[in-house]
């Protein structure tokens, strides 16, 4: 073979191993970054599960409150005790401020605390919605609504009377649920009395002072000034000067109308009578 022949052919195959080489070195670059990206996503995605990092909002229509986990863990795990104080502290107080809040009726015999406004947040179940989302290990979000509710929770005693002035309108409550509401004739301005009143003394038609009967009485309160004692009652009647029977109107009840008396209608009265006795606690609030 010629000398020039030779050459030439060393030259071609010098190119061709510096080609294949060039490929060699290209592709194997390219599976590195390749395991290096892959090894950066999947590092990545456990430094977040590791960290496990989300959060519970309770929210009113746009008003939020979030709470992150990393506020209600203790030694890796959701702490009950910390999720209870967490929600009492920043939701329970944030909604109670902003709508409406609390008041307190107290008297010689107890007091109690009551929500002041009768539409207000619904936080029945606040604490145990929380909890559970918590424990979903999720971002969640937990939507409450304005509801018109009773101005007590119903955890004073395993049963109790509820009587809001304010609308004229008595809760019984029996192991923390409404069993039964009554629509009220309360006591006018200035005869109200607010506070815990265990009742004292029970009566089918006993009558008062002025001469009317009282179908169905509970006395509460001793007023001394009157020398007369509050009580439960159904609608009030009485005798005519020919005799005759004159009940009053059941157009009144919604009407506060009484010197100190609460009065229902005659069946209310009854259930109240019968499923009630001496020392059974009465609450009342404006």
């Amino acid at each position: 073979m010629e000398k020039g022949n030779v050459t030439k052919l060393v030259l071609f195959i010098d190119i061709q191993l510096a080609i294949l080489l060039g490929l060699v070195i290209f592709f194997g670059l390219s599976n590195l970054n390749t395991q290096k990206i892959t090894g950066q996503d999947v590092l990545g995605v456990d430094i977040a599960e590791s960290s496990g990092d989300f959060s519970v909002s309770v929210c009113l229509r746009d008003d939020c409150i979030y709470i992150p986990n990393t506020a209600v863990s203790k030694d890796g795990s959701i702490d009950e005790g910390m999720v209870y104080q967490e929600v009492l502290d920043k939701v329970v107080s944030h909604f109670e401020r902003n709508y409406g809040g609390k008041a307190i009726a107290t008297n010689g015999n107890g007091s109690f605390v009551y929500w002041k406004e009768d539409v207000r947040p619904d936080l029945t179940n606040i604490f145990k919605d929380v909890y559970v989302s918590f424990l979903s290990g999720l971002d969640t979000n937990i939507d409450i609504e304005m509801r018109d509710m009773p101005s007590t929770d119903g955890k004073y005693a395993t049963k109790y009377i509820e009587v809001d002035n304010s609308r004229q309108k008595l809760y019984v409550w029996r192991n923390g649920q409404v069993e039964r509401e009554i629509l009220l004739s309360g006591p006018k301005e200035g005869y109200e009395v607010y506070g815990v009143f265990p009742i004292v003394d029970k009566g089918l038609n006993p009558k008062a002072p002025t001469g009317s009967f009282m179908p169905y009485w509970m006395a509460f309160h001793y007023a001394g000034g009157q020398e007369s004692w509050y009580g439960l009652h159904g609608l009030i009647w009485w005798y005519d000067s020919n005799g005759r029977a004159v009940y009053e109107p059941e157009s009144n009840i919604g009407v506060r109308r009484s010197g100190g008396c609460i009065r229902m209608v005659e069946e209310d009265a009854k259930y109240l009578y019968e499923n009630f006795e001496k020392e059974d606690l009465i609450l009342i609030h404006e």
